[in-house]
């Protein structure tokens, strides 16, 4: 939980800064001319002031394909209007030295980056090898950020699934991924784990299973016809449950081995969530009722099983069979 609290106070430094007035418009077009107030110095001395990357968006090539080149050269449009993809992006593979060199310019203290499960496995799987390469570029960014005395927080999974596990059983639509997803892990912890103590299983719980497979806006891009004709296939009314289930299942699985097999290494590990608040339309019992099923539905859904070991009862109740079993005790966080 220690993370959730340097982001709460991020979010209130950014709004008072010292006590300084930021004299900036709030309409646009923004502009602020007193940016340099904001920096690392602004904030208390063990404070992690950090910058962050994900790694389809940032390093380009050195990998196998992932479930995002397939959609984004499949429905270029959805990308973006500028038709982009993740082929090249910025090439940090090539060039972390300077990004690395701009992270330290800013006096920063900490970066969060995720690893390309297909970078360090091409196929998916550990049995099917791995990529030196890759795991020579992690080594690498990872001694040169702690050399700069930046704090390196790694993220297992940030959406971009191997292709070839989308392909051979529909990736997390299937039981299968939790086993792949804890040896991945298993060989992260084993090869960075002497260095890296802050690790992050899964990016945002809620994104992958509503945008990949209800709207089919991101990657894998399922959805039922009536949402999204283009979609290559889904339901949206089941597989974002079962999605989910199974992220917070390998999660779980990923989470006990770095506690039961890398305990010694003294690192931390959660997932990340995506918050959002509701707030009631007017004060009749419709509108609150409304939005304590919304909380549920967005929050309760992922930190339910995390904290009680179970969905909401509204969610059961409403989703009914759609909705995976129960876990049968908490998930560890």
């Amino acid at each position: 939980m220690k993370l959730i609290r340097l982001a709460f106070v991020f979010l209130l430094a950014l709004a008072t800064c010292k006590g300084e007035e930021f004299t900036c418009e709030e309409n646009e077009p923004f502009t602020c001319d007193q940016t340099k107030l904001f920096n690392s110095g602004s904030f208390e001395k063990d404070f992690i002031f950090g910058v962050a990357s994900s790694a389809y968006q940032a390093c380009g090539r050195g990998r196998g394909l992932n479930v995002w080149d397939g959609f984004t050269h499949r429905f270029p449009e959805k990308g973006g209007p500028d038709l982009a993809n993740g082929d090249t992006t910025c090439d940090s593979y090539t060039y972390w030295p300077k990004d690395i060199d701009v992270i330290d310019e800013l006096n920063a203290t900490g970066y969060r980056f995720s690893f390309a499960w297909s970078r360090i496995l091409p196929q998916g799987k550990r049995s099917r090898g791995v990529n030196q390469g890759g795991i020579d570029y992690y080594n690498g960014l990872i001694n040169n950020t702690i050399a700069r005395n930046i704090t390196p927080f790694v993220t297992l999974f940030h959406w971009d699934l191997p292709q070839t596990l989308q392909d051979e059983y529909n990736g997390f639509l299937n039981k299968t991924i939790i086993d792949d997803f804890k040896d991945y892990a298993d060989l992260c912890f084993e090869l960075f784990g002497d260095r890296v103590k802050n690790w992050i299983t899964i990016n945002q719980l809620y994104t992958v299973p509503t945008r990949g497979y209800a709207l089919g806006t991101d990657a894998p891009g399922r959805c039922s016809p009536m949402i999204d004709e283009r979609c290559p296939g889904g339901n949206s009314s089941t597989e974002p449950y079962l999605v989910a289930h199974n992220q917070l299942l390998a999660h779980a699985a990923a989470v006990d081995v770095y506690r039961t097999k890398y305990k010694h290494q003294g690192g931390k590990i959660g997932p990340v969530m995506i918050t959002r608040w509701f707030l009631p339309y007017d004060n009749t019992s419709e509108s609150n009722e409304a939005t304590e099923r919304a909380k549920e539905f967005f929050h309760g859904w992922f930190m339910g099983p995390l904290t009680e070991g179970k969905y909401p009862d509204i969610m059961r109740k409403l989703v009914g069979e759609r909705l995976p079993s129960s876990m049968k005790q908490k998930l560890p966080l």
